[in-house]
């Protein structure tokens, strides 16, 4: 600093002061003004220093103090499930898993890990787990027992492939329903591939045979472009596939399966769209009833294929978390689910998922998923469905895993499906309960009964916003909370479930992480982040005996007896 000398250089020191002491007094205004935003707490604790080291600040620099802006308020909502709530059945191995021809060999490469990821998805006390084979790679495969040269577009089923699934089946006890092929092939050598799958196979691993696969998209167009400059001849192909048409397909292969494999069901018609194309089914149930084992059909809320974004059905994660992609689940499929169970079948969907033309990037691979695909397999299961299976493209975008040689990569829907089978269990009924949240929350909420009179409630916040939800359950008991997490719902990574991780092995690593929660004078309270899912478990308090049950119930006839009594004579004094 230069020194200050000369005439006025007294003058010019005492400005400099005046000017000092003002900022002086200003710097002390404003320090004033800050101490409430840093009182110390009941333990000694500055509010604003509470849960993280004090900065260092140095000597020559500050920083003004940031105010943050205060959390939104967190919405309320109540769950009430009562004591004698309706309950319906779970439907055995209910949650399956579909996949192509061609990726069974892929997954086989690695089979420890493929089979640890079955059996993370099957249901602990449920039946086995149904792994349907087939989807577009039906219409494309053949049964040759000696290899011979095939076209580019055609998958070879030989001995060595069934040898492949023979071992899947025996080791994890899955069962199988396989697809044949109706576009390509005839009925004599679909025929002979399902024969030969019965005999190599262990006896029964084979629930039903598929025929065809999604007839109500069939294009001669495009199978004759496929087929040109090939060895298989144009005449196979049919010319046109509509209800009755595929009807007629249907009872040619039924008559030859009869022959070749006559213990095991008949399952069609596989429809994309089940609602738009209800005539197949209906057509179907109608001519082949005898011959049907069950009805199946496929859905999937949005395409890839679109490629307008204003169209209704081109993928977003914002449509993804709608209500509608969900609901899907139910107006879909109710009039097909209708039509089978009036005549005592079953219906199933073979495949669905989210995004169809094998997914979209960001979407199909997004948090969006985990948090979309529970809510959906219980709207199905609420509408009716006896079964759904997820489709798995091995290497696709919406598959909920890839295997390859670096082992196992876990994507954001596995957890989600993982939550659900969680969420099930032996002897599971799904409990009937009453929600009230606004409608803006976009909040769901499913419980299941299992055994050991133990309640899962299943709670999922698609929402913007958290919220603090009341659980008005018959329990009284501690309940066990694990958490469905990851940083948003466009993430990719960082999904947690129980505070836990799968790694290439499809092991578990990190601490687990569940939650104890003791309820209330008004219940249970569980606050929930928003875009995130909590499972709450608890044993349910059991029953008043029935003989204080039935004391009650004469105590209360007998009050209401004394009463008509006392007022009986009371008009008799009056008169």
């Amino acid at each position: 600093m230069p020194i200050l000398t000369g005439p006025n250089a007294a003058a010019r020191r005492r400005r400099r002061t005046a000017r000092l002491a003002s900022l002086a007094v200003a710097i002390a205004t404003a320090a004033a003004l800050l101490v409430p935003l840093a009182l110390p707490d009941h333990h000694g604790i500055s509010r604003a220093d509470a849960g993280s080291p004090r900065p260092s600040v140095s000597a020559t620099t500050s920083s003004p103090p940031v105010l943050k802006a205060p959390a939104p308020a967190l919405r309320q909502a109540t769950l009430t499930i009562a004591r004698n709530a309706d309950t319906t059945p779970v439907p055995s191995s209910y949650f399956g898993i579909s996949t192509e021809y061609w990726a069974v060999p892929l997954f086989a490469r690695d089979l420890p890990v493929f089979e640890r990821v079955l059996a993370l998805l099957h249901v602990r006390g449920d039946g086995p787990l149904v792994l349907r084979i087939g989807g577009d790679s039906a219409d494309h495969s053949f049964w040759h027992p000696r290899w011979r040269r095939m076209p580019y577009w055609a998958f070879t089923l030989t001995p060595g492939y069934l040898a492949r699934l023979r071992a899947l089946v025996r080791r994890d006890r899955v069962k199988l329903i396989v697809d044949l092929n109706l576009v390509t092939d005839t009925p004599l050598t679909a025929g002979a591939w399902a024969h030969a799958a019965e005999t190599s196979l262990p006896r029964g691993s084979i629930v039903g045979f598929e025929v065809g696969n999604e007839p109500d998209l069939y294009s001669r167009r495009y199978w004759m472009a496929t087929i040109a400059r090939s060895p298989l001849q144009a005449d196979t192909l049919p010319f046109e596939l509509t209800p009755s048409t595929y009807v007629q397909d249907f009872a040619d292969y039924a008559q030859v399966l009869g022959e070749h494999a006559p213990d095991i069901p008949l399952v069609g018609p596989a429809v994309a769209h089940p609602r738009v194309s209800l005539p197949f089914i209906t057509a179907l149930i109608e001519n082949e009833r005898p011959e049907l084992g069950a009805v199946s059909g496929h859905l999937y809320p949005y395409s890839e294929c679109v490629k307008r974004p204003r169209a209704r059905d081109y993928p977003t994660v914002a449509r993804l978390l709608s209500r509608e992609a969900t609901s899907a689940f139910s107006t879909q499929i109710a009039p097909a689910v209708a039509a089978a169970h009036a005549t005592g079948l079953k219906f199933r969907l073979t495949e669905f998922n989210s995004v169809t033309c094998g997914g979209k990037p960001g979407v199909s691979d997004s948090f969006s998923t985990a948090l979309w695909a529970p809510d959906a397999l219980f709207t199905a299961m609420r509408a009716g469905a006896d079964g759904a299976n997820l489709h798995v493209r091995a290497n696709a975008i919406n598959a909920p895993f890839a295997i390859d040689r670096s082992g196992l990569t876990a994507r954001p829907l596995l957890y989600g499906l993982m939550m659900f089978t969680r969420t099930l269990g032996a002897q599971a009924r799904l409990v009937r309960l009453h929600l009230s949240a606004a409608q803006s929350l976009n909040l769901s909420a499913w419980a299941v009964r299992v055994r050991g009179n133990i309640l899962h409630v299943l709670l999922i916040d698609k929402g913007s916003r958290g919220v603090r939800v009341a659980l008005r359950v018959p329990a009284s008991a501690p309940a066990s909370i694990q958490r469905l997490l990851a940083p948003s719902a466009y993430s990719r990574w960082g999904v947690t479930l129980g505070g836990r991780q799968l790694n290439y092995k499809g092991q578990w690593i990190g601490t687990p992480h569940t939650e104890t929660v003791t309820p209330g004078p008004r219940g249970y309270s569980l606050t929930l982040s928003r875009r995130s899912a909590a499972l709450l478990s608890v044993r349910l308090a059991p029953p008043p005996p029935r003989g204080r049950a039935v004391s009650e119930h004469h105590r209360r006839v007998a009050v209401t007896k004394h009463a008509v009594l006392a007022v009986g004579l009371n008009r008799a004094r009056k008169h």
